[in-house]
């Protein structure tokens, strides 16, 4: 195994046997002048996935190594495992359900990061596909809150994050200044990415390249795009107490907290009412500052507001 990687790609696995080969296929198909490696958590795959990613080690001992759980660990201790165990300089992520489409990815990145320090992340453009590799939405319609701005704290706040985190690369330095991961086990959170590029984008810029970089696949059993929409809305509400523990460190930025507010509470208010769920739209109604008339219907009569919707719709 190299030593001296440039970047490591943090790959955590679990019951990914269709998709796996891809995902490590489009790694190994990257062009670099610099080493990289692969570092692969297999978190107790009951499938043949563990399988399919020794053989790759078998085949790359110096570029790919596997780490196996015994027991399922979650998602945040699998990328906590990764992160202690990767030696380079940068950091990039790809699940093993998704894949990278260009083979100049890494290089296009790493090269505007070593060229401009003040820049914690880079994203790109992604295609993305359903569990049977059909293109589910193109590029232009993806991401559009952060393609013109090198300030992306305040715009993925309020339940907007990166869509595709496999089109990402950012800095172990700043992961390691500015992320707590044990607080975020701790806390119980339901994603990584979120609180990583939160926490990052806080205190550095972040570039943008309108280049198609990645395939982001969407399963329907994954936490943040489940078929069943109640557990979609309940990822939706653990989103936004990740958020408020982000915010309690470091403020809203440049919106108020009075935009903020009503950034989140009719965000989640609205797809409560579209999924019928009645507690939960009734949480975020109460909670809402109100600012127009319609709002303080929804604020002060919430049982009110939520009945005569149903009604209508």
């Amino acid at each position: 195994m190299n030593k001296n990687p440039i970047v490591t790609i943090l790959m955590p696995a679990y019951n990914h046997e269709r998709y796996i080969s891809q995902a490590i296929e489009s790694v190994l198909a990257q062009k670099t002048n610099y080493p990289y490696e692969l570092l692969i958590h297999d978190d107790c795959s009951t499938d043949s996935t563990l399988a399919i990613a020794q053989n790759y080690t078998t085949k790359h001992p110096d570029k790919i190594k596997i780490f196996i759980e015994e027991e399922n660990q979650g998602l945040l201790k699998s990328y906590k495992r990764l992160i202690e165990q990767s030696n380079g300089k940068y950091l990039a992520i790809l699940e093993s359900d998704d894949y990278w489409l260009d083979e100049n990815k890494l290089q296009i990145q790493i090269d505007f990061l070593e060229s401009n320090s003040d820049y914690g992340i880079v994203a790109g453009d992604i295609i993305s596909i359903d569990e049977n590799g059909n293109i589910i939405a193109p590029p232009s319609c993806i991401n559009t809150h952060i393609r013109n701005t090198n300030r992306w704290y305040e715009k993925l706040l309020g339940n907007n994050g990166i869509y595709g985190a496999c089109s990402v690369v950012f800095r172990k330095s700043d992961f390691l200044s500015y992320c707590d991961i044990d607080s975020w086990i701790e806390n119980s959170f339901v994603t990584f990415d979120h609180p990583t590029w939160l926490s990052i984008s806080f205190h550095k810029k972040c570039k943008y390249f309108a280049k198609t970089l990645a395939a982001y696949r969407i399963v329907s059993t994954s936490i943040s795009n489940n078929a069943n929409k109640e557990k979609q809305l309940d990822f939706s509400v653990k989103i936004a107490t990740l958020e408020e523990f982000i915010v309690s460190k470091y403020g809203y930025g440049n919106l108020s907290a009075l935009d903020y507010n009503q950034k989140i509470c009719l965000d989640i208010a609205g797809r409560a009412l579209k999924r019928k769920q009645e507690k939960t739209f009734y949480i975020f109604a109460k909670r809402l500052k109100p600012i127009s008339i319609k709002q303080k219907f929804m604020r002060y009569f919430p049982h009110l507001y939520y009945w005569q919707f149903i009604i209508r719709h």
